[in-house]
């Protein structure tokens, strides 16, 4: 399983003010920081994100979306600096 290579990051960290895409939307999905992980306020009731997490991950593998919800918080974090 080592030899296999992760899938690309497929979506996109939306910024506060961006006009929101299909791409930016689903970094949302992936994104727990909107269901007020860390330090952030709580924007999505805990039942929403995970629906639809698990919609995603129904859809599109456990992989990639791990790959993408790393991808997000990092930038979130990235962000809080």
């Amino acid at each position: 399983m080592a030899d296999k290579k992760l899938p690309k990051v497929n979506v996109e960290f939306g910024r506060s003010g961006d006009k929101p895409d299909a791409k930016k939307l689903r970094g949302m999905v992936c994104n727990p920081i909107y269901a007020g992980v860390g330090p952030y306020p709580q924007l999505i009731e805990d039942e929403t994100w995970v629906r639809s997490a698990a919609r995603m991950i129904a859809e599109e593998g456990s992989e990639q979306f791990l790959v993408n919800m790393l991808f997000v918080l990092r930038e979130a974090l990235k962000e809080s600096d």
